[in-house]
């Protein structure tokens, strides 16, 4: 008589190289998401995106803007049948209406002092240290320094030509934060 199954054997020496193979996978994996954790995390890595974020509010040329909304024609009608060079024209006609003059005071410009409000090793830190002085109407920049073989995270508010206008404004920024600050020289 025939035999209607197969037999297979499993000695300890299959299952223990079935586990070391399954430990090794699973150690590989690991790793690879550590490393794609470590990129992420990485601060060099925010302030290359944070700093081109400054560039394109610098350069208001660069910007892209992106208007999801129809672009109307002259009588108002949303026109299916128009071409690409048309929709460019009418869109170009549009931004030039709706964009607002460039605010001088929040671009930096190449002036000689700036005042130094805060220095910290982690970088999310200096964001909120730069988030609450920019909500209030100032013109913020971080700055990686080291010193002493340490990272610092330097947050630096406005652009000053004179020394005496620096000293004005770190007296208001001083009264209004009940802090300290230092006036640095603008690199």
């Amino acid at each position: 008589m025939e035999k209607t199954y197969f037999e297979i054997k499993i000695t300890f020496v299959h299952i223990v190289i079935f586990m070391i193979a399954v430990l090794g996978m699973g150690i590989f994996l690991f790793y690879m998401g550590y490393q794609a954790g470590q990129r992420r995390g990485d601060p060099r890595t925010a302030i290359a995106s944070e700093q081109n974020q400054v560039e394109a509010a610098v350069n208001p040329e660069e910007l892209r803007i992106v208007d999801e909304k129809p672009i109307k024609t002259a009588a108002g009608n949303t026109s299916a049948k128009q071409t690409i060079p048309e929709e460019m024209k009418l869109h170009q006609a549009q931004k030039k209406k709706e964009q607002p003059p460039v605010n001088q005071k929040n671009i930096f410009t190449d002036q000689n002092y700036t005042i130094q409000v805060g220095a910290f090793a982690d970088f999310t830190n200096a964001q909120k240290c730069s988030s609450r002085f920019s909500s209030r109407g100032y013109q913020t920049a971080i700055i990686v320094e080291t010193i002493n073989k340490k990272k610092l995270h330097t947050v630096q508010v406005g652009s000053f030509a004179t020394m005496a206008e620096a000293q004005k404004e770190k007296a208001k920024l001083e009264n209004l934060e009940k802090a300290t600050f230092a006036i640095k020289k603008a690199r």
